[in-house]
């Protein structure tokens, strides 16, 4: 008789869940890097214009006024991929314990098909035990 778990295409449905939301979890840490990357990007060109205001002073109002509103541009944008960053990351720790839920699930399912393996392997050993037995008695009878 061979062992048959009948939860394993439920299990095998977990497997693939868990697959799934581990693929889930590193396209939002990409999109994090990626939107922190920016984020870093403006920062740094933020700074730079601001260095060169000072430089500029001597162009005119005009090229200040063009420095300030590039600065106020860039930090409204910068603002914004923050905002999009905290919700990403949020996102992101609801994927991670959404994942903690389906491997446990993968883990307590899997520990149930070895536990019935064990009861089953133990069955099948004092089957054939006993059909030794039954054997040995017959032999001896005669």
């Amino acid at each position: 008789m061979k062992f048959r778990f009948r939860l394993e295409k439920m299990l095998s449905f977990v497997r693939i869940k868990e697959t799934m939301k581990k693929l889930e979890i590193s396209v939002i840490a990409q999109k994090v890097n990626a939107l922190e990357f920016k984020k870093d990007n403006l920062r740094r060109n933020i700074n730079e214009l601001l260095d060169k205001q000072k430089e500029r002073l001597q162009y005119g109002t005009e090229w200040l006024t063009f420095l300030s509103q590039k600065i106020e541009q860039d930090t409204q944008e910068t603002l914004k991929v923050e905002r999009v960053i905290r919700k990403e990351k949020e996102s992101l720790e609801n994927k991670r314990y959404e994942l903690g839920v389906v491997s446990m699930r993968r883990k307590g399912l899997e520990s149930l098909k070895e536990k019935r393996l064990s009861d089953f392997k133990l069955d099948e050993q004092r089957k054939f035990q006993k059909r030794l037995d039954q054997n040995y008695q017959l032999l001896k009878g005669r």
